[in-house]
């Protein structure tokens, strides 16, 4: 027997007449006789082998993965590579059919062993699972001819996340996440396609809603519906000038369906740990390397640090009916970090609202939120000092808490629990956003938006040094403390146009619009010292004395504010022919008040295309479309009026006979003709899927070109007013390849694996610094001993991230170290006989990410690695020598070499292979079955790990990969000695539906 389930056209061509004949048999009696004695026996009807072949309606291509189900019991199958299917049922039984892409069908089995069966694709189905956000507007997934990658809630990474770029790591091919260390008050570091500045803001544009340039510290990761990543110049030019390092598009949640009022409570409680301390010697090797023994034995390490318990609680309520919906949501977290007196108390509410009317012409949404952060900060310098204080000295004098802490005589360190303990750092971050749209139809294929948004940030950072501390330049002051306040807005008004339309089989889809943004910025700070007592903290700054000489007490006292202002127009034009050729292309005309006033107004603009050669032609994929595509972004300068002269207050003042003025400098050169910085790029790419989809996923080759980078440039004084101006003068390229596989590697009833590898590699050289100099030397490994040491090389014509050493050859029968000595000069300096001894950024980074489900428990995990980087491993070369332990304690990992006799000395030695490879997180969970008439709609319970274990022979604190040191991009690969240890956390959750 052979069914069809297809559509309307199709089933009047293929229609099949089924005729069923029945003969009454001679001998009823019997018969009925029989089939009571199984009855009453207990059995049930006879099982028998049910076969048969499932393919496309469209193309009888059979079909892979197709869930085969006996109706209204747990037994099913799926379909293998021929559309093949083998089922146990009975003659009463009926089959159900299903696969994602096309409408289900089911069919009574009766008397037949073999139903082949062919399945017509649901348009509605594959319109849900495609659509996929680019900026202005939304497309379905095969239309995109750009670099764009989409991950959904379901694909998102799980556990203890706090942060929502944690959602993101490993899930992107390109996409670059790091945070070395398990600092809970430090933001992550995100690079996309490595880097594309050195001269302005290298970190992707965050839009949220439709808010550009919004806030991820405002968005709980509970709250997020889906992310997309804009990775190409073809995709990101409609932001121009800001789409240069990638774009991030978030879409928060909104209700889901009609008259479906739900509560959901998430919360979940972690336990978090330190992964790796830095390997140090113990009290006996102390004093065995030459240390004094001062009686004690002291763990710093484990008085610094602790577990840190954290709790996270969720609720959110939606409902929609046919005219609108709405979403509401609060949450909870309150995160203990493991460095002793480190953490963060975090509220944050969101709204999201839709109201139709009209008939569904008009639509107006509103989306708000509002995020209170209270933070807890402490000196990575305790942390670093744990590390090599004296194992055997006491923590206070003579051991007593009374007599205070003990204090070593060596000044290049501190009494760390004395740092934690005497430091008070706080801080309280507010950040609301309110935006609203208003939308109307004016026919089926034209609209009209209007956009309005309002960001506001307001953080306030508290600071107090004990009048007991011995901390930095704090030690003596009898007191110091410091407020920060700073406050920054960010105002958005756009304008949209979108029209829609086919013609004879051509989908054409334009837009239009205009974009005002202003963004504000006000800075105030003061310090006092020389406090009569400690109990008022930095609550009364006022109270000081100044210093001990006597000086003016706010003499740190500064404030400023800044605004900058955009103004763009922009236009985007999407031709579809058929499925199978794509054409699109944008343009946006943007000025800034950045700029100088020669330069003002920039062009961006983007061209790409697309062939579907599985829509074109009979081939065995659901997919095959190679596309290519050609953009130019921009960046903008991280300061506001770099284009003009700035003063700033002078160390002079004088008397003009009746009162003294104060004197001011010069910060700046006037610049007529600063400009964008401009990033050429060219992406080719294919998409691929076959196996009915079962497997798919995108290869990407690109290349770009950074031109005009912004650089601080060294000018004579007169004729300018100050010695560095800011030019357009740098220049980088890059390029690199990306690829991403995913499949559903099994789907069954009761059991499916679905995996995703993602894969991606860049090279950025550099090919212009400034005109003058061909090569510059940063990365300082600083005081004492190495100071002035400055190890990263950036020169023109290589790659970004070299990393310079002497090279060490091993040591001489006294202990001495064996240094090339590349010029033959008999001494060793970094200038002459440094090589490059290793790269600070990877050679690829791979993410491995997997969904187990079978019946009611799911198992999920990503695995993430980097590979081909090196670190400069700070603490080896100030404190592995043992000689280090006449000051302080030696480090003593793996490359510890005892018979060494010299001390600190910077080479080779030091820089160290970082590959890893991470089992990022982990979670297993089990969803309950709930009776329908529950008031419980769904119970869930699970188990989570993040950072369970690392691979990785680097002998630091983290692998990862340092993206930046002193704060500059060109500088990678330098491990901080100030470095918050790497954690791992284990957490125990449930979610809950009604």
């Amino acid at each position: 027997m052979t069914l069809n389930k297809q559509p309307d056209s199709l089933m009047k061509k293929k229609l099949i007449r089924f005729r069923f004949e029945f003969r009454l048999p001679k001998y009823v009696g019997k018969l009925t006789f029989l089939l009571l004695l199984v009855t009453v026996c207990g059995f049930g009807q006879t099982q028998k082998t049910i076969q048969g072949t499932v393919v496309s309606a469209t193309d009888d291509i059979p079909l892979l993965g197709v869930n085969v189900i006996v109706k209204g019991t747990n037994i099913g199958t799926v379909t293998d590579f021929d559309g093949k299917y083998s089922i146990q049922a009975s003659s009463s039984d009926v089959l159900q059919f299903s696969s994602v892409g096309f409408k289900a069908f089911e069919t009574p089995v009766l008397e037949e062993s073999i139903i082949d069966v062919s399945l017509g694709e649901d348009a509605t189905q594959l319109n849900e699972v495609t659509i996929t956000s680019i900026g202005y507007g939304t497309v379905e997934r095969r239309e995109i001819t750009s670099a764009v990658a989409s991950v959904d809630a379901e694909e998102f990474n799980r556990g203890n996340i706090n942060d929502p770029s944690q959602l993101l790591q490993g899930k992107v091919a390109g996409l670059s996440i790091a945070k070395p260390g398990g600092d809970p008050n430090a933001g992550f570091n995100i690079r996309l396609r490595g880097l594309s500045t050195f001269g302005a803001n290298s970190q992707p544009l965050t839009v949220i809603d439709g808010v550009v340039g919004g806030s991820l510290a405002l968005i709980d990761p509970n709250d997020i519906k889906s992310i997309e990543v804009l990775k190409d110049a073809s995709a990101a030019a409609i932001y121009g000038t800001r789409g240069a390092s990638g774009v991030i598009l978030v879409t928060t949640k909104k209700a889901v369906g009609v008259d479906a009022a739900r509560i959901d409570y998430n919360t979940y409680l972690a336990v978090e740990s330190v992964a790796r301390f830095v390997p140090n010697s113990t009290p006996e090797q102390f004093v065995e390397a030459g240390g004094i023994d001062n009686g004690y034995k002291t763990d710093w390490l484990g008085l610094l640090t602790r577990t840190g318990i954290s709790n996270v609680h969720n609720l959110a309520i939606s409902n929609g009916t046919k005219n609108g919906n709405y979403r509401a949501s609060i949450n909870y977290r309150d995160v203990e970090g493991v460095g002793l007196g480190t953490g963060f108390e975090q509220l944050n509410a969101r709204f999201n609202f839709e109201q139709r009317a009209l008939n569904d012409k008009f639509i107006l949404t509103l989306n708000g939120g509002i995020t209170k952060r209270s933070a807890q900060f402490k000196p990575y310098e305790a942390l670093r000092f744990a590390i090599i204080a004296d194992p055997t000295a006491p923590v206070y004098n003579g051991g007593d808490p009374a007599n205070g802490y003990w204090e070593p005589t060596t000044p290049e360190y501190h009494n760390p629990l004395g740092i934690a303990n005497e430091v008070t750092d706080e801080g309280e971050f507010k950040t609301m956003l309110g935006n609203i749209r208003a939308k109307y139809n004016f026919t089926e294929n034209f609209d009209f938006s209007a956009f309005y948004s309002l960001q506001y940030e307001s953080d306030l950072r508290s600071q107090y040094f004990s009048s007991k501390t011995r901390f930095s330049t704090a030690s003596g002051q009898n007191g110091r403390a410091r407020k920060e306040s700073e406050d920054r807005q960010n105002e958005l008004f756009e304008l949209t146009a979108n029209y829609q339309k086919t013609f004879n089989g051509l989908k054409v889809s334009l837009l239009g619009g205009y974009s005002w943004q202003q963004l504000s910025f006000e800075n105030f700070n003061a310090f006092n010292t020389n406090f009569i007592t400690d109990d008022l903290l930095y609550n009364s700054l006022e109270l000081g004395l100044g210093t001990a000489t006597g000086s003016d007490a706010f003499a740190g006292m500064n404030s400023q504010k800044e605004e900058s202002r955009l103004i763009s127009f922009f236009g985007r034009a999407m031709f579809n022919y058929e499925n199978k050729l794509f054409i699109s292309g944008s343009f946006r005309r943007e000025g800034s008040s950045k700029f100088g006033i020669n330069e003002q107004w920039g062009d961006f603009y983007s061209i790409s295309g697309g062939i579907d050669f599985a829509e074109m032609f009979e081939i065995p994929f659901s997919a095959l479309k190679l596309r290519a595509g050609y953009g130019v972004t921009g960046n903008l300068p991280n300061e506001n009026y770099e284009s003009r002269t700035r003063l700033s207050r002078g160390s002079r003042s004088f008397f003009n006979n009746t009162r003294y003025l104060q004197g001011v400098n010069f910060t700046s050169n006037p610049n007529p003709n600063l400009k964008w910085e401009e990033k050429a790029e060219t992406n080719i790419g294919l998409d691929f899927g076959f196996l009915n989809s079962r497997i798919y996923g995108s290869v990407d080759v690109y290349s770009r070109n950074t031109t005009d980078v912004l650089q601080s440039v060294s000018v004579p004084v007169p004729p300018n007013f100050f010695p560095n101006t800011l030019l357009n003068i740098g220049e980088l390229k890059s390029n690199g390849l990306e690829i991403a596989l995913n499949g559903a590697v099994v789907q069954k009833t009761d059991f499916s694996y679905d995996t995703g590898i993602t894969f991606s590699t860049f090279n950025t050289e550099l090919v212009s610094l400034d005109g003058d100099r061909e090569q510059i030397f940063l990365g300082n490994l600083g005081a004492p001993g190495l100071n002035n040491i400055l190890v990263i090389r950036v020169k023109e014509g290589e790659k970004i991230g070299d990393i310079m050493a002497p090279t060490f050859e091993g040591l001489d029968d006294q202990g001495r170290r064996i240094i090339t000595d590349i010029n033959g000069d008999g001494t060793i300096n970094q200038e002459d006989d440094a090589v490059v001894a290793g790269n600070g950024l990877p050679d690829f980074e791979l993410g491995w990410s997997n969904s187990f489900n079978y019946k009611n428990l799911d198992l999920n995990f990503t695995i993430r690695g980097a590979f081909g980087h090196s670190l400069v491993n700070i603490n080896r070369a100030y404190y592995e020598s043992p000689a280090a332990s006449n000051n302080y304690n030696p480090v003593r990992t793996k490359y510890y070499l005892p018979e060494l006799t010299q001390p600190e000395s910077w080479n080779s030695y030091y820089v160290e292979k970082a590959d890893f490879l991470k089992l990022d997180n982990i979670t297993l969970g089990y969803n309950f079955e709930i009776s329908k008439s529950s008031a419980i709609k769904s119970f869930r319970l699970y188990a989570s790990g993040q950072n369970l274990f690392v691979i990785s022979g680097y002998s630091g604190v983290d692998p990862e990969v340092r993206y930046t040191y002193g704060g500059s991009p060109l500088a990678p690969g330098v491990e901080d000695r100030n470095s918050y240890f790497r954690t791992k956390s284990i957490s125990l959750g449930l979610n809950i539906g009604l």
